[in-house]
């Protein structure tokens, strides 16, 4: 019964579907997005063993973070640290590309090993650059040719890849470069840590020491650096927002749709109830009628989603930055959203019904 009455008013039905559909694509692809940045940014801080990142504290955006040298030196100092490399990081706009990673780090830390040579010379000296694989391929350079960075032309040593698209859509560059290029002399963006203890608990307790040495600084496990930023927090509570309206748009329609429906079938409800339908079974009808609506509309949703991070993903200015990670969370937590929808949407049409009575709905034109 449920599916007769759903394709009685098939227009009605393909645009309520539609409009969940819409709404769950947008929650599904935003999670993909925030979930594929958050796990770039975690396998960057964690590379070659570092698992404690430190991070200017108060700052919004980790390209604003500025953080004196003397720190990292004297984090050498501590017993418990075995290796420290600072790093530079900017997002910028290189010529067609409106942003691009900008890496400054220090040619005699052992960092630089993470970037694998797949052609040229791993070579940055302060008038050299080596060029992600992604980023090479975007702008058609090789070793040998010009790179410029804020003005300041700078020659191509080689071409590297990590695996990580976040680094090979981008440049690294020595760090004296990138401080004289960006206006940061002796400040680092981040220091990556890398400590002797390998326990989560010792970790966190070390994270803790750090931030209460050194006040102006925050301290992060590596594994969780991307989803605890400040940026990364703040892109969630936008895609929050996003969501919200979306779904809030995906209840309305489904609601409206559903009273629509009960409207116009009130001597019908009239003669179900008459023939002994209790209330209860009634709500049954009318609630299943807007689940089915909903899941369908959540099961699309979760597909274009998926589909979308996809084709987003394979476009030349996102290529690197912006990669696919599903995760069952995400799915499920799609299709969730949905029957939440479907039960708010069939909450108040199905207590109208309810409340009719049997003899005034027949009478009902």
């Amino acid at each position: 019964m449920i599916w007769k009455n759903i394709i009685r008013r098939k227009t009605r039905t393909l645009l309520t579907i539609g409009g969940i559909t819409l709404a769950i694509a947008v929650v599904v692809f935003l999670s993909i997005f925030s979930a594929g940045l958050s796990g770039q940014m975690d396998r960057l801080m964690s590379s070659e063993g570092a698992n404690i990142t430190l991070m200017q504290s108060g700052i919004a955006d980790m390209s604003f973070s500025a953080i004196d040298e003397r720190i990292g030196k004297s984090l050498l100092e501590i017993p418990e640290v075995e290796q420290v490399s600072g790093l530079l990081l900017q997002i910028v706009p290189v010529e067609e590309k409106p942003y691009m990673l900008i890496l400054g780090v220090d040619p005699e830390e052992t960092y630089i090993d993470h970037f694998r040579i797949i052609d040229g010379e791993n070579t940055i000296s302060d008038g050299d650059v080596i060029l992600g694989r992604m980023a090479a391929e975007f702008f058609a350079k090789q070793p040998g040719d010009t790179f410029a960075i804020q003005g300041h032309p700078l020659q191509i040593s080689g071409v590297y890849e990590t695996g990580t698209g976040f680094e090979d859509a981008g440049v690294v560059l020595s760090l004296t470069k990138a401080q004289e290029i960006f206006l940061k002399p002796n400040q680092v963006s981040l220091y990556r840590v890398k400590v002797k203890s390998r326990e989560t608990e010792q970790l966190e307790n070390f994270a803790a020491e750090i931030e209460n040495q050194f006040p102006f600084v925050s301290a992060y496990l590596s594994s969780e650096f991307g989803r605890n930023t400040p940026d990364i927090q703040a892109l969630e509570t936008i895609s929050a927002a996003i969501s919200l309206i979306g779904l809030i748009a995906g209840a309305l329609g489904t609601t409206n749709t559903m009273l629509m429906n009960v409207f116009e079938r009130t001597r019908e409800i009239g003669t179900l109830r008459a023939i002994g339908w209790r209330r209860l079974r009634v709500v049954r009808m009318i609630t299943g009628e807007a689940l089915f609506l909903s899941t369908l509309g959540g099961i699309v949703g979760v597909f274009l989603g998926i589909g979308l991070a996809f084709l987003t993903s394979e476009q030349p200015e996102f290529a690197g930055y912006f990669t696919v990670e599903i995760t069952p969370e995400g799915i499920i937590s799609g299709l969730l959203i949905a029957v939440i929808l479907g039960i708010l949407g069939g909450i108040t049409p199905a207590w109208w019904a309810t409340r009719l009575k049997p003899v005034e709905a027949l009478r009902y034109e």
